[in-house]
Protein backbone atom coordinates (compact mmCIF):
# COMPACT_ATOMS: atom_id res chain seq x y z
CA UNK A 1 0.00 0.00 0.00
CA UNK A 2 1.40 3.33 -1.01
CA UNK A 3 2.22 6.11 1.75
CA UNK A 4 -0.62 8.60 0.43
CA UNK A 5 -3.52 5.52 0.62
CA UNK A 6 -2.25 4.64 4.38
CA UNK A 7 -2.73 7.60 5.63
CA UNK A 8 -5.99 7.97 4.55
CA UNK A 9 -6.86 4.77 5.68
CA UNK A 10 -5.19 6.00 9.03
CA UNK A 11 -7.36 9.53 9.33
CA UNK A 12 -10.98 7.40 8.05
CA UNK A 13 -10.24 4.81 11.18
CA UNK A 14 -8.97 7.73 13.49
CA UNK A 15 -12.69 9.47 12.30
CA UNK A 16 -14.47 6.46 12.72
CA UNK A 17 -13.21 6.11 16.41
CA UNK A 18 -14.10 9.74 17.15
CA UNK A 19 -17.79 9.94 15.40
CA UNK A 20 -20.00 11.82 18.44
CA UNK A 21 -22.63 9.88 19.65
CA UNK A 22 -21.05 6.19 18.76
CA UNK A 23 -19.71 3.79 20.90
CA UNK A 24 -16.33 1.93 20.40
CA UNK A 25 -16.91 -1.25 18.82
CA UNK A 26 -15.67 -3.89 16.36
CA UNK A 27 -17.35 -4.65 13.52
CA UNK A 28 -18.66 -8.08 13.07
CA UNK A 29 -16.55 -10.43 11.30
CA UNK A 30 -18.71 -12.52 9.39
CA UNK A 31 -22.78 -12.58 8.27
CA UNK A 32 -23.53 -15.57 11.20
CA UNK A 33 -21.19 -13.95 13.65
CA UNK A 34 -23.72 -13.80 16.79
CA UNK A 35 -26.36 -16.26 17.28
CA UNK A 36 -29.69 -15.11 19.61
CA UNK A 37 -32.17 -17.20 20.57
CA UNK A 38 -36.08 -15.26 20.86
CA UNK A 39 -37.76 -17.27 23.02
CA UNK A 40 -41.28 -16.44 23.01
CA UNK A 41 -45.04 -16.37 25.10
CA UNK A 42 -47.68 -15.06 21.91
CA UNK A 43 -45.36 -14.48 18.64
CA UNK A 44 -43.41 -11.49 17.63
CA UNK A 45 -44.39 -8.44 19.59
CA UNK A 46 -43.49 -4.62 18.57
CA UNK A 47 -40.70 -5.38 21.33
CA UNK A 48 -39.25 -8.16 18.78
CA UNK A 49 -39.12 -6.27 16.17
CA UNK A 50 -37.67 -3.09 17.85
CA UNK A 51 -34.90 -5.72 19.37
CA UNK A 52 -33.92 -6.79 15.97
CA UNK A 53 -33.89 -3.94 14.21
CA UNK A 54 -32.16 -1.97 16.79
CA UNK A 55 -29.54 -4.38 16.50
CA UNK A 56 -29.63 -4.40 12.58
CA UNK A 57 -29.28 -0.39 12.88
CA UNK A 58 -26.28 -1.03 15.11
CA UNK A 59 -24.39 -3.31 12.71
CA UNK A 60 -24.42 -6.42 14.20
CA UNK A 61 -24.86 -9.46 12.05
CA UNK A 62 -26.73 -12.12 13.77
CA UNK A 63 -28.78 -15.29 13.08
CA UNK A 64 -32.29 -15.21 14.92
CA UNK A 65 -33.71 -18.42 15.60
CA UNK A 66 -37.68 -18.11 16.98
CA UNK A 67 -39.56 -20.38 18.93
CA UNK A 68 -42.79 -19.34 20.69
CA UNK A 69 -44.61 -21.35 22.75
CA UNK A 70 -47.87 -20.16 22.16
CA UNK A 71 -48.82 -19.03 25.59
CA UNK A 72 -48.29 -22.24 26.69
CA UNK A 73 -45.92 -22.87 29.25
CA UNK A 74 -45.62 -26.32 28.97
CA UNK A 75 -43.89 -26.37 25.92
CA UNK A 76 -40.94 -24.55 27.31
CA UNK A 77 -38.30 -27.02 28.91
CA UNK A 78 -38.07 -28.57 25.61
CA UNK A 79 -37.22 -25.15 23.91
CA UNK A 80 -34.93 -24.61 27.17
CA UNK A 81 -33.07 -28.13 26.32
CA UNK A 82 -32.44 -27.21 22.65
CA UNK A 83 -31.15 -23.94 23.70
CA UNK A 84 -28.51 -25.33 26.07
CA UNK A 85 -27.77 -28.18 23.19
CA UNK A 86 -26.90 -24.94 20.54
CA UNK A 87 -25.43 -22.91 23.01
CA UNK A 88 -26.44 -19.90 21.06
CA UNK A 89 -23.99 -16.14 22.03
CA UNK A 90 -27.57 -14.90 23.92
CA UNK A 91 -31.08 -15.31 24.74
CA UNK A 92 -33.72 -13.01 24.41
CA UNK A 93 -37.16 -13.89 26.22
CA UNK A 94 -40.66 -12.26 26.08
CA UNK A 95 -42.56 -12.05 29.72
CA UNK A 96 -42.53 -13.34 33.00
CA UNK A 97 -43.35 -17.09 32.14
CA UNK A 98 -40.98 -17.31 29.94
CA UNK A 99 -37.94 -15.54 31.85
CA UNK A 100 -38.58 -17.35 35.08
CA UNK A 101 -38.65 -20.74 32.95
CA UNK A 102 -35.29 -20.17 31.26
CA UNK A 103 -33.74 -19.36 35.01
CA UNK A 104 -34.98 -22.21 36.01
CA UNK A 105 -37.87 -20.74 38.42
CA UNK A 106 -40.40 -23.39 37.47
CA UNK A 107 -39.01 -26.52 39.30
CA UNK A 108 -36.77 -27.51 36.61
CA UNK A 109 -33.12 -26.71 35.06
CA UNK A 110 -32.93 -23.41 34.15
CA UNK A 111 -29.82 -21.75 32.09
CA UNK A 112 -27.14 -20.06 34.19
CA UNK A 113 -24.00 -19.74 31.76
CA UNK A 114 -25.47 -18.21 28.80
CA UNK A 115 -26.17 -14.27 28.46
CA UNK A 116 -29.69 -13.81 28.67
CA UNK A 117 -31.71 -10.73 28.07
CA UNK A 118 -35.24 -9.89 28.88
CA UNK A 119 -38.30 -7.23 28.28
CA UNK A 120 -41.80 -7.22 28.98
CA UNK A 121 -41.04 -8.00 32.74
CA UNK A 122 -43.62 -6.07 34.76
CA UNK A 123 -41.86 -6.85 38.06
CA UNK A 124 -38.59 -8.67 37.83
CA UNK A 125 -37.87 -8.31 41.30
CA UNK A 126 -41.10 -9.78 42.83
CA UNK A 127 -41.10 -12.63 39.76
CA UNK A 128 -37.78 -13.85 42.06
CA UNK A 129 -35.60 -13.10 38.98
CA UNK A 130 -33.36 -10.50 39.92
CA UNK A 131 -32.47 -9.15 43.85
CA UNK A 132 -32.34 -5.52 43.16
CA UNK A 133 -32.69 -3.43 39.65
CA UNK A 134 -28.88 -2.44 40.45
CA UNK A 135 -28.18 -6.04 38.43
CA UNK A 136 -28.75 -9.63 38.99
CA UNK A 137 -25.19 -10.54 39.87
CA UNK A 138 -25.88 -13.84 37.37
CA UNK A 139 -26.14 -14.27 33.28
CA UNK A 140 -29.45 -12.24 33.51
CA UNK A 141 -30.94 -8.43 32.50
CA UNK A 142 -33.25 -6.69 30.69
CA UNK A 143 -35.94 -4.37 30.34
CA UNK A 144 -39.32 -3.98 32.19
CA UNK A 145 -42.35 -2.09 30.94
CA UNK A 146 -44.32 -1.56 33.48
CA UNK A 147 -45.33 2.04 34.66
CA UNK A 148 -45.66 2.75 38.29
CA UNK A 149 -48.86 2.00 39.55
CA UNK A 150 -49.50 5.07 40.94
CA UNK A 151 -48.77 7.02 38.01
CA UNK A 152 -50.91 4.72 36.32
CA UNK A 153 -54.22 4.96 38.39
CA UNK A 154 -53.69 8.84 38.21
CA UNK A 155 -54.01 9.44 34.95
CA UNK A 156 -57.33 7.14 34.98
CA UNK A 157 -58.50 9.29 37.95
CA UNK A 158 -57.64 12.31 35.49
CA UNK A 159 -61.08 11.46 33.19
CA UNK A 160 -62.72 8.74 35.51
CA UNK A 161 -63.78 9.24 39.24
CA UNK A 162 -62.32 5.57 40.32
CA UNK A 163 -64.40 4.15 43.73
CA UNK A 164 -64.46 0.73 42.63
CA UNK A 165 -61.66 -0.86 40.24
CA UNK A 166 -62.14 -4.22 38.62
CA UNK A 167 -59.52 -6.74 37.43
CA UNK A 168 -59.55 -9.18 35.22
CA UNK A 169 -56.81 -11.19 35.06
CA UNK A 170 -55.54 -14.99 34.47
CA UNK A 171 -54.05 -16.31 37.77
CA UNK A 172 -51.50 -18.67 36.35
CA UNK A 173 -49.26 -16.01 35.43
CA UNK A 174 -46.61 -15.07 37.94
CA UNK A 175 -46.60 -11.16 36.96
CA UNK A 176 -50.68 -11.08 36.80
CA UNK A 177 -50.64 -12.36 40.31
CA UNK A 178 -48.19 -9.97 41.55
CA UNK A 179 -49.77 -7.38 39.92
CA UNK A 180 -53.10 -8.04 41.37
CA UNK A 181 -51.18 -7.91 44.86
CA UNK A 182 -49.56 -4.90 44.31
CA UNK A 183 -53.21 -3.07 43.42
CA UNK A 184 -54.64 -4.50 46.30
CA UNK A 185 -51.87 -3.08 48.40
CA UNK A 186 -52.62 0.26 47.03
CA UNK A 187 -56.50 0.45 46.66
CA UNK A 188 -55.82 -0.22 50.74
CA UNK A 189 -53.79 3.27 50.83
CA UNK A 190 -55.66 5.22 48.95
CA UNK A 191 -58.81 4.78 49.40
CA UNK A 192 -60.55 2.51 46.62
CA UNK A 193 -61.98 -1.16 46.42
CA UNK A 194 -60.35 -3.26 44.12
CA UNK A 195 -62.82 -6.08 42.54
CA UNK A 196 -61.17 -9.34 41.18
CA UNK A 197 -62.26 -11.28 38.71
CA UNK A 198 -59.78 -13.78 37.88
CA UNK A 199 -60.06 -15.93 34.69
CA UNK A 200 -61.43 -19.58 35.51
CA UNK A 201 -58.23 -22.06 34.51
CA UNK A 202 -59.29 -25.97 33.34
CA UNK A 203 -57.92 -28.35 35.40
CA UNK A 204 -54.25 -28.68 33.66
CA UNK A 205 -53.95 -25.10 34.81
CA UNK A 206 -54.95 -23.44 31.24
CA UNK A 207 -57.45 -20.41 30.96
CA UNK A 208 -60.95 -20.79 29.42
CA UNK A 209 -61.54 -18.00 26.89
CA UNK A 210 -65.28 -19.41 26.95
CA UNK A 211 -65.42 -17.61 31.08
CA UNK A 212 -64.98 -14.34 30.01
CA UNK A 213 -68.62 -13.19 29.70
CA UNK A 214 -68.96 -14.80 33.66
CA UNK A 215 -66.16 -12.39 34.60
CA UNK A 216 -67.93 -9.33 33.21
CA UNK A 217 -71.13 -9.96 34.38
CA UNK A 218 -70.57 -9.63 38.55
CA UNK A 219 -68.25 -6.89 37.29
CA UNK A 220 -70.76 -5.07 36.10
CA UNK A 221 -73.49 -6.10 38.97
CA UNK A 222 -70.69 -4.42 41.74
CA UNK A 223 -71.05 -1.05 39.58
CA UNK A 224 -66.95 -1.30 39.21
CA UNK A 225 -66.10 2.51 37.72
CA UNK A 226 -63.40 0.94 35.86
CA UNK A 227 -61.78 -2.29 34.48
CA UNK A 228 -57.82 -2.38 34.87
CA UNK A 229 -56.43 -4.78 32.08
CA UNK A 230 -53.20 -5.91 33.32
CA UNK A 231 -50.02 -6.67 30.96
CA UNK A 232 -51.34 -10.31 30.83
CA UNK A 233 -51.00 -12.35 27.71
CA UNK A 234 -54.37 -13.89 28.28
CA UNK A 235 -56.03 -10.57 28.68
CA UNK A 236 -53.59 -9.04 25.48
CA UNK A 237 -55.09 -11.54 23.18
CA UNK A 238 -58.87 -11.98 24.51
CA UNK A 239 -59.13 -7.72 25.29
CA UNK A 240 -61.43 -7.49 22.04
CA UNK A 241 -63.92 -9.14 23.96
CA UNK A 242 -63.15 -7.66 26.91
CA UNK A 243 -63.08 -4.60 26.04
CA UNK A 244 -66.50 -4.47 23.58
CA UNK A 245 -68.68 -6.54 26.18
CA UNK A 246 -67.03 -4.12 29.31
CA UNK A 247 -68.21 -0.87 27.00
CA UNK A 248 -71.16 -2.52 26.42
CA UNK A 249 -71.92 -2.24 30.20
CA UNK A 250 -70.19 1.42 30.35
CA UNK A 251 -66.94 0.38 31.91
CA UNK A 252 -64.28 2.13 30.72
CA UNK A 253 -61.18 0.48 29.90
CA UNK A 254 -58.16 1.64 31.30
CA UNK A 255 -55.22 -1.06 29.88
CA UNK A 256 -51.47 -1.60 30.84
CA UNK A 257 -50.03 -2.07 27.89
CA UNK A 258 -50.42 0.12 24.44
CA UNK A 259 -51.78 -3.54 21.87
CA UNK A 260 -55.35 -3.23 23.62
CA UNK A 261 -55.70 0.54 23.35
CA UNK A 262 -54.15 1.00 19.93
CA UNK A 263 -55.54 -2.47 18.02
CA UNK A 264 -59.07 -3.36 20.55
CA UNK A 265 -60.46 0.10 21.48
CA UNK A 266 -59.63 -0.08 24.91
CA UNK A 267 -60.42 3.59 26.48
CA UNK A 268 -57.23 4.50 27.64
CA UNK A 269 -53.69 3.85 28.99
CA UNK A 270 -50.44 4.88 30.50
CA UNK A 271 -47.42 2.87 28.79
CA UNK A 272 -44.43 2.12 27.75
CA UNK A 273 -44.16 1.54 23.97
CA UNK A 274 -43.34 -2.12 23.50
CA UNK A 275 -41.50 -1.36 20.56
CA UNK A 276 -39.11 1.05 22.28
CA UNK A 277 -38.62 -1.80 25.31
CA UNK A 278 -37.21 -3.73 22.89
CA UNK A 279 -35.02 -1.09 21.50
CA UNK A 280 -33.45 -0.77 24.36
CA UNK A 281 -33.07 -4.80 25.30
CA UNK A 282 -31.25 -4.36 22.13
CA UNK A 283 -28.72 -1.92 23.32
CA UNK A 284 -27.79 -4.40 26.43
CA UNK A 285 -27.53 -7.30 23.77
CA UNK A 286 -24.77 -5.19 22.27
CA UNK A 287 -23.33 -4.55 25.41
CA UNK A 288 -23.08 -7.90 26.59
CA UNK A 289 -22.16 -9.00 22.78
CA UNK A 290 -19.64 -6.19 21.75
CA UNK A 291 -18.50 -4.61 24.88
CA UNK A 292 -18.22 -8.21 26.59
CA UNK A 293 -20.11 -6.94 30.16
CA UNK A 294 -21.26 -8.95 32.06
CA UNK A 295 -25.12 -9.45 32.12
CA UNK A 296 -25.20 -9.44 35.75
CA UNK A 297 -22.94 -5.90 35.89
CA UNK A 298 -25.91 -3.81 33.98
CA UNK A 299 -28.75 -2.99 35.86
CA UNK A 300 -32.58 -4.27 35.18
CA UNK A 301 -34.32 -0.43 33.66
CA UNK A 302 -37.76 0.79 32.24
CA UNK A 303 -37.99 3.78 29.71
CA UNK A 304 -37.56 7.40 31.16
CA UNK A 305 -40.71 8.93 28.86
CA UNK A 306 -44.36 7.05 28.89
CA UNK A 307 -47.09 7.62 26.97
CA UNK A 308 -50.83 8.70 27.63
CA UNK A 309 -52.48 7.12 24.69
CA UNK A 310 -56.28 7.78 24.40
CA UNK A 311 -58.62 5.46 21.88
CA UNK A 312 -61.07 8.45 20.48
CA UNK A 313 -63.78 5.63 19.68
CA UNK A 314 -64.05 4.31 23.02
CA UNK A 315 -64.06 7.85 24.40
CA UNK A 316 -67.34 8.40 22.45
CA UNK A 317 -68.52 5.08 22.65
CA UNK A 318 -68.45 6.08 26.70
CA UNK A 319 -69.60 9.37 26.19
CA UNK A 320 -65.90 10.58 28.30
CA UNK A 321 -63.74 12.87 26.33
CA UNK A 322 -60.42 14.37 27.41
CA UNK A 323 -60.03 17.54 28.31
CA UNK A 324 -58.98 19.89 25.12
CA UNK A 325 -55.61 20.99 27.00
CA UNK A 326 -54.46 17.10 27.43
CA UNK A 327 -54.73 16.78 23.41
CA UNK A 328 -51.44 18.85 24.16
CA UNK A 329 -49.52 15.97 25.69
CA UNK A 330 -51.63 13.31 25.04
CA UNK A 331 -51.69 10.81 21.90
CA UNK A 332 -55.03 10.46 21.01
CA UNK A 333 -55.63 7.51 18.37
CA UNK A 334 -58.76 6.41 16.25
CA UNK A 335 -57.27 2.83 14.82
CA UNK A 336 -59.13 0.19 12.24
CA UNK A 337 -58.81 -2.95 13.98
CA UNK A 338 -55.74 -4.93 12.34
CA UNK A 339 -54.26 -8.44 13.19
CA UNK A 340 -51.20 -8.26 15.97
Amino acid sequence: MRPANRRTLLFLCLAWLFLPGESVRAEPASKDRFHIYLLLYRGITEAERGFMDALAERGLDVKFSLRDSGEDPRRLPGFIEEVRSVRPDLIYTFGTTVTRAVMGLEGYPGIRDIPVVFAIVADPVGAGLVPSLAGSGGNLTGVSHLVPLTSQLAALGSLVRVRRLGVIYNPSEANSRLLVDQLATLAASEGFELIRAPVELDRPGTEIPETIPTLLGPLAGEKVDALYLPSDSFVISHAADIVRQAHAAGIPTFSATETPIRQDHAFMGLVSRYYSVGQFAAYKAEQILLQRREPGSLPVETLNRFSLVINLRAARTLGIFPPVAMFRFAEIVEPLRSSR
